[in-house]
This record gives C-alpha cells, sequence and structure tokens, in this order.
C-alpha cells in the first residue's frame, strides 16, 4: 500500500487498484487531477494498492483486505479514525473486479461452487482449512461506501481463453501460498472438491487470468454478486469503433456494464480508459457528488445518469 501524501485521520481515502499487469502509474492522471482539486484534496487521500496479480481473482480480494487491514493497524491502531468511513475504492479491469468483490457479502455462493461439504467440514480436515474459507467467504469490506469500476471484466474475458491467455495461465498463479492450500487440500480429500474444479485444484492451474475465463465456474457463481446496500457503484466502460462485439480491445463492453449502477459512462476508448480526459473528469464529478451527498461540498445539485461519449 502506497500513501501519495501523509496520513491525514480526517480525509477518506480513495483506494485505487490496478489491473493485470499494471501498476500504480496507471493512476497518475488521475491522482494527480484529485490531488490538485482544492475541494477533493481538502476531503479525500488518495491510497495505491501495490500487488502481483499472480493469484485467482478471490485470492487477490483477501491480499488487498490484508493490506488494507495492515495499514489500519499501522496508521489508526485504536481504529478511531474517521478515515475509516466513507472509502471510495476505485479499479481498473481486474482491479475493478477485485473492487466489486470487496463490496459484497459472498454467502455461500462461491463456496459451494468449489467445494461439496460445508466449511466446517473443511477446517477439521486441513491445517489450511481457514485460510481456504476466508478466500470463498467474506463479507463487504468495512467502511467502504462507493466504487468505481473502470473497463472491469465483471463477466469474464474472451481474451483469457486465447493463445495468449493460455501462455501466462501457465506461468502465474501456481505458487501463489493461496492456491498451495488449495491444491494440498483437494488433493487430500478430492471428494470434498466440487469435481469440475477438482483436477484444476489438484494440479493448482488456478490464477489471475484462468479466473478471467468466462466459462469458469467460479466467475459464473460470482458473477451475480453485488454491492451491499449502503454501497453506491459507478461503471465507467469503453468500446472501440468498428470492434463487434463491442470491445475495448480486452473487456467487452457488455462484460463491464452492471446493473444498478449510480452512473454509467460509456466511452470511445481503449482499455486503457484510465488515461481518457472524460473518464478522469467523470471520476472527479463522482467524487463532488459524494461530497454534496455528504454535506461537505459545494451546492451544485448531482447527476445520476447514463451517457455514451
Amino acid at each position: 500500500m502506497r500513501l501519495l501524501d501523509d496520513y491525514d485521520p480526517d480525509k477518506r481515502p480513495i483506494v485505487m487498484i490496478h489491473g493485470l499487469g499494471g501498476s500504480q502509474l496507471a493512476w497518475a492522471q488521475l491522482s494527480n487531477e484529485i490531488r490538485s482539486d482544492p475541494e477533493l484534496r481538502a476531503c479525500f487521500q488518495v491510497w495505491h494498492v501495490l500487488y502481483h496479480a499472480n493469484a485467482p481473482t478471490l485470492a487477490l480480494r483477501r491480499r488487498v483486505q490484508r493490506y488494507l487491514d495492515g495499514a489500519w493497524s499501522a496508521l489508526d491502531p485504536e481504529g478511531g479514525a474517521a478515515a475509516r468511513s466513507g472509502i471510495v475504492l476505485i479499479g481498473h479491469s481486474l482491479g475493478g473486479v477485485v473492487a466489486r468483490m470487496l463490496c459484497v457479502e459472498s454467502g455461500d455462493a462461491l463456496w459451494s461452487t468449489a467445494f461439496t461439504v460445508p466449511p466446517q467440514t473443511v477446517q477439521a480436515n486441513t491445517a489450511d482449512g481457514t485460510d481456504i474459507e476466508s478466500v470463498f467467504r467474506f463479507q463487504p469490506y468495512p467502511g467502504v461506501s462507493r466504487a468505481i469500476f473502470m473497463a472491469a471484466p465483471h463477466k469474464g474475458s474472451p481474451n483469457a481463453d486465447l493463445w495468449l491467455g493460455r501462455l501466462f495461465r501457465a506461468l502465474v498463479g501456481g505458487r501463489s501460498p493461496e492456491i498451495q492450500s488449495l491444491s494440498r487440500f483437494a488433493r487430500d480429500h478430492p471428494d470434498m472438491v466440487n469435481e469440475a474444479l477438482r483436477v484444476t485444484y489438484q494440479q493448482a492451474r488456478v490464477n489471475s487470468i484462468s479466473t478471467l475465463q468466462v466459462s469458469q465456474p467460479i466467475r459464473r457463481a460470482g458473477e451475480s454478486l453485488m454491492p451491499v446496500a449502503g454501497i453506491d457503484y459507478h461503471t465507467i466502460a469503453a468500446f472501440l469503433p468498428d470492434w463487434e462485439p463491442a470491445s475495448d480491445g480486452a473487456v467487452p463492453l457488455s462484460s463491464a456494464l452492471l446493473p444498478g449502477a449510480a452512473s454509467t459512462l460509456v466511452l470511445k476508448s481503449g482499455h486503457d480508459v484510465y488515461d481518457h480526459d472524460q473518464a478522469v473528469a467523470e471520476v472527479l464529478r463522482i467524487l463532488r457528488e459524494d461530497l454534496i451527498e455528504r454535506g461537505s461540498g459545494s451546492t451544485e445539485a448531482p447527476r445520476k445518469s447514463t451517457a455514451v461519449g
């Protein structure tokens, strides 16, 4: 976790999560615009999540949760800072899916897709049981009140099935500790793992790219999980002219759009929509709207809409 300025216990964090193969540099323009706006800078502080995208989406969600927990433990050990309330998540591409997973209540939807037994049975049969359960069963991250998803493949991406995707699937993920725990359990207790995933887990053939495959069972189960009440979410998506079906070159437009969004902006752009001036302006608009709703911004009326730019 990287804070762009000294921690302020009274400013709300904007937590930015980059995409697969990305880095904090993706957020340079947006971060600079936020920090140069006196109204926004007075109320928000920018945090960048730094992570290696070498694990499945759910494992990455747990990692980001732990990074946030670690930051709060160091910055606010007593847990009383105003900054813990009203967190804004911004995620691009895979980071957008991770951000959505930080806003949802999983229930048993993911667990029952992966396993044939309840969590307590897994815990009773392996030392890794608690870690495994925390990957598949979770609550919304405390304090999050708003999320912005940018070019996020919520319904998967066909690119994960292409030859380049297959190559990278073979190179990343298998050594991550989360997958090693899962692999040990699947080898030791194959009947407790659903047949559709058993061999994949046993051979540790699951990672950030494979979990973006359109047909991947866990991804499909997670597709229906929406941010809980109290977390407003916004979509910024893109498409390239003459692409059919509509796509930004990496994520189909249909995969990036979510029902129930407080606002949706669709741009003519490639996948690097975070660098698009209109996308940056839209994020600033959403943040100002947030301030108005909380009574700490200007009196200009907020706008909730769907637009194509």
